[in-house]
């Protein structure tokens, strides 16, 4: 079902942002990091938020409103999709500079992934907490069977998939390390 498949994608995100958590406290320790690393995610959350994640969930949103009336918050998330969108291209930017040896202070990439980590966390605790709910609790079967008939996309995901992308396998490891650590 499409609210499972987004709510698994939600779970991946999170898992990425703890890395980049991590990665921010070492950058506040002056400690080395894999900027690699760091852009690798950030890549990985902008493409696929924008081509898989965004528009599954603007589908449910949109159905949402057309079927169920107007809802504040609900009415505002394809908007807040976009501006997530620039904001992670900001931010993306800024790790290529890194990365190409241009001068970044270190203050302003912490505050830019701090900024980040912020942002992304806020926004899917707000999907997971009021607005997935309410569309869980007003759609019906038949709604559920709309939405799924409204989405055809591959949603092979090129990090936590079965086919892991030749540009994400060094992230890809990285997440599989973290499960370790975890058990």
């Amino acid at each position: 079902m499409m609210i499972e498949r987004i709510r698994r994608e939600h779970g991946y995100m999170v898992r990425l942002l703890a890395i980049l958590r991590r990665k921010l406290v070492l950058l506040q320790q002056e400690m080395p990091v894999n900027y690699n690393l760091v852009h690798d995610i950030v890549d990985y959350l902008a493409t696929h938020s924008e081509r898989v994640h965004h528009p599954k969930e603007d589908i449910l949103y949109l159905y949402f409103l057309e079927k169920y009336g107007h809802e504040a918050n609900v009415a505002n998330l394809e908007l807040e999709h976009q501006e997530l969108s620039e904001k992670t291209h900001h931010f993306l930017n800024t790790i290529d500079m890194v990365l190409q040896d241009a001068v970044v202070p270190q203050h302003v990439l912490i505050e830019q992934l701090e900024n980040f980590i912020l942002q992304q966390k806020r926004h899917l605790d707000m999907e997971e907490q009021s607005i997935l709910p309410l569309i869980q609790q007003s759609f019906t079967a038949s709604d559920w069977q709309a939405v799924e008939g409204l989405w055809n996309v591959d949603e092979d995901d090129p990090v936590f998939g079965d086919t892991i992308a030749e540009q994400y396998q060094q992230l890809a490891q990285r997440v599989r390390q973290t499960e370790d650590e975890c058990v």
